[in-house]
Formats: C-alpha cells, structure tokens, sequence
C-alpha cells in the first residue's frame, strides 16, 4: 500500500511552472573583460550578487571604468536607483573578484565585500538603518564608509569569495577562503554591535594540502547552519573531488557530520575532509565535476546542492575543458529525517558555465543555468510533491547571455517570484528578469 501511494503521488506531481513577469535593465556599462570563461558580474560564488530585504532589491556590479556600483529598487516594480562607489578604483579583469552584498538584520546595515583573488580584502559598510529602513534612508555614497583592508585589525592576506550569509536571529556572517587553489582553508567571521569578531578557521585544506571549494553555507529555519562543498588536491580542476557536508547548532562554532556526531571545533580543530562521515557522495578525480555551483535549504530543513559533472556510463576525462563540454547538471538532496543523500542526473548541460538553485516557500526547486556554448539561459524545476524526480525545463531564452546567473533566494522564498541577475554576451548590459512562479 505504500508503495502504491508513493508512486501514486509520483505520478500526480508536477514540475512547477513559470511565467515572465518583466526584464529590466540594470546597466549597460558592465565591466567587459572575459576571464576564466565568465565575467566580474554574474559569477556562481557571488553570496549574494542580488538580494532583497525589507521590501526592496539590491544588485551590485563593477562597471566598465572598474567603479563599484550597487542598485535598489522598491519591490515589485520600482525604477532602480544607483550609487557609483569611485574613491575605490579596480584594475582587475579577474573573474573571482566579483561583488558579494550582506545585510545585517541586526541594525540594517549593508556590507560589500570584492576584488579578492588571493589578496587583501576589500571591504566596506554603510551607516546603520541604510537598508533596514529604506524608505527613508538617503541612498547616496556618503552612507557607505571608506574602503578597509580589515575586518578586526588583523591583516588579512590572500583571501577570495567573500560570502555573506544571515542566521535567523538575524547576525550577519562571513566566510571567506584564505590561501590559494589547491592549499586553502575557510574561515568564520561574525558581525554583532557594529563590529566584527574572528570565530576563526571552519575548514582546514592546508594540512592536506587541498582546498574545499563551497557549494553554500547557509542557516535553515531552524538555526542549523549547513555547508557543503568539494575538494581540489591541485589548481588543476580536473582534481575536483566528491561531495562533503557539515552543519552547526551554534553558529559555526563546533561541526556535526552527517550522522550527528560533533567531529569539529572552528580555530581549534576545524573540519577536515578526510574526518569521518563528511563524505556524502564519491564523485570521482577526472570527472568533469565543476567546484562551487550552488546550494540551498528549503523551509523543510532539506539540504539541496546543484553540482554538474559526467554522467555515471561516461569514462574519465582528465582534460577539464573537454570533459565539460560533456558534464550535466546534477541534484543531490539531503533527506533530513534519514540523514540518507540522494542524487538525481537531469539531461541539462552547461559547458564552462553553472548554474543557481533556489526554493520556494512551498520547498519546489528553481534552477538558472547558462550555456556557454549556445548563449541561453535556462529555467528548470521540480515539484517537492516527486521528490524532486521531475526535472522539467520551462524556459530557453534567445542566445543572449553569458558567465552564471544568479538568483535572488529572499524574494523567491518570500513572495514567489523567481528573480534572475543576467549577464548578456559581452558584458556590458546586465538584465534582471523576474517570472512569477506556479507550484
């Protein structure tokens, strides 16, 4: 009888579905240089590169002349209002050095963090209530303080991808990658009574002489904090290797793996990947398998990573670029009360570029995804109701865009729309598509 259920309810389900709302333009003068297949705007890792809080949006991009600027609008369809940030001027053309954006729920501040590829950091703050009260706050340059290379008074070499992610209490954390590709390691930091503190290293690849890329760390509901991510033994990508996961009941100070066992302490004894049970999935070296693509945690606790690698009958292809060119994206799930993983191969494929996955309030996936090779961007989706069997694609634009699109995860939690950062072929012109979702 259950079994009859299960695959009575498998066969009702259906992939939700989309539909086009507007496309506006965010700039035309987007930063152009192409480097390491993507652009300064619209990379995978950029936590968040578009985001909405209290009733407004907010996207960040560099612009031609290498200015920082970061746009808002009133949801659901205000004009965009821009800030031009130019007492910091960038010379690089590195695709790692994108924009991340961080709101505090404690006191509204709005933190930007960029240009980071192995070097110092860059970071800067607005005044208190700037994004917490928006409708009132003066949205002109001087609410945001000069550019700091701190964060606590320590020097901080060697970072990149900032990643600013929010506890349901409402503090702002950040990680960041200290060292380099392939012998690298994660650390913590917190932002509490207008400052912030070291929590300390989380992930520890140095010992090993490895680097864990993340594919997300992010709070559930619930306030467990979940993060995955994969290893690369060299800088050469091909050494990308299987999937790990961890989470924390205290904000990142000690890690559980996937059984529950507390196997971790940041600063102290940071997670290593060769600890028990952090293991969740054997993907293979010389499989095509891409680092930092996507997570997200639906309001049921599930844990979703979107990766893409080789499909299981393809044979191992140590040439990196070639074995993309055959990779497909790729969902695995955590059940949270099994603990159990599972994986599910769609026929969808990217080449050099990934993809962005995010949940609804009703726990249905969402998935953005470019195709270097043809231009397009794609919608997929899958119903919660199959378990999220039912991969369906809902939209192929004309060939247009280029680098990774990026999804606002607050607005498609909170109100159901379905939100894309853009990036067209060339660079310079950054669309932001809205679609209203049916589940």
């Amino acid at each position: 009888m259950l079994l009859l259920r299960t695959a009575l309810v498998v066969a009702l389900a259906a992939a939700p579905t989309v539909t086009p709302v507007t496309t506006t333009v965010l700039t035309t003068t987007g930063r152009t240089a192409l480097t390491y297949t993507g652009y300064m705007n619209g990379e995978s890792f950029q936590q968040d590169g578009i985001t909405t809080y209290a009733g407004w949006q907010y996207a960040a991009f560099w612009d031609q002349s290498g200015y920082v600027n970061l746009s808002r609008r009133k949801v659901p369809s205000g004009a965009w209002q821009n800030l031009r940030l130019t007492d910091y001027l960038t010379t690089s053309t590195d695709s790692h050095n994108t924009i991340s954006i961080g709101i505090s729920g404690q006191d509204g501040t709005l933190h930007l963090a960029f240009d980071m590829h192995s070097s110092a950091l860059r970071y800067r703050r607005s005044v208190t209530g700037l994004a917490g009260a928006p409708d009132s706050a003066a949205w002109t340059p001087a609410s945001f303080g000069a550019v700091q290379t701190t964060l606590t008074g320590a020097a901080l070499p060697a970072l990149t991808y900032p990643q600013f992610f929010r506890a349901p209490d409402g503090r702002l954390q950040l990680a960041l990658r200290t060292g380099t590709s392939g012998a690298g390691d994660e650390a913590l930091f917190e932002y509490a009574g207008g400052r912030w503190t070291s929590v300390g290293r989380f992930l520890d690849g140095t010992t090993a002489d490895n680097n864990p890329y993340l594919f997300g760390i992010e709070y559930d509901t619930t306030g467990l904090l979940h993060v995955t991510w994969t290893v690369r033994e060299t800088p050469n990508a091909s050494t990308n290797h299987d999937l790990y996961y961890a989470y924390s009941r205290d904000h990142g100070r000690t890690w559980r793996n996937n059984a529950g066992s507390v196997i971790a302490t940041t600063g102290s004894s940071p997670l290593r990947s060769d600890a028990a049970g952090l293991r969740v999935w054997a993907i293979g070296q010389n499989r095509g398998l891409i680092n930092q693509e996507s997570q997200v945690v639906g309001a049921d606790g599930v844990v979703h990573v979107l990766a893409s690698h080789l499909p299981a009958g393809a044979p191992d292809n140590p040439d990196f670029t070639a074995a993309r060119e055959n990779a497909v994206l790729v969902h695995y799930w955590r059940d949270k009360q099994t603990k159990a993983w599972h994986q599910t191969y769609t026929p969808f494929r990217e080449r050099s570029s990934r993809g962005d996955i995010g949940v609804d309030a009703a726990d249905n996936l969402y998935v953005a995804s470019g195709d270097s090779a043809t231009r397009e961007l794609h919608i997929e989706t899958a119903s919660k109701a199959s378990r999220w069997s039912d991969w369906t694609l809902r939209h192929t634009s004309e060939p247009i865009y280029f680098s990774d699109p990026l999804i606002d995860h607050e607005r498609l939690r909170t109100s159901g729309t379905l939100s894309i950062f853009a990036p067209r072929y060339g660079g310079s012109q950054i669309d932001v598509q809205d679609w209203t979702v049916h589940p």
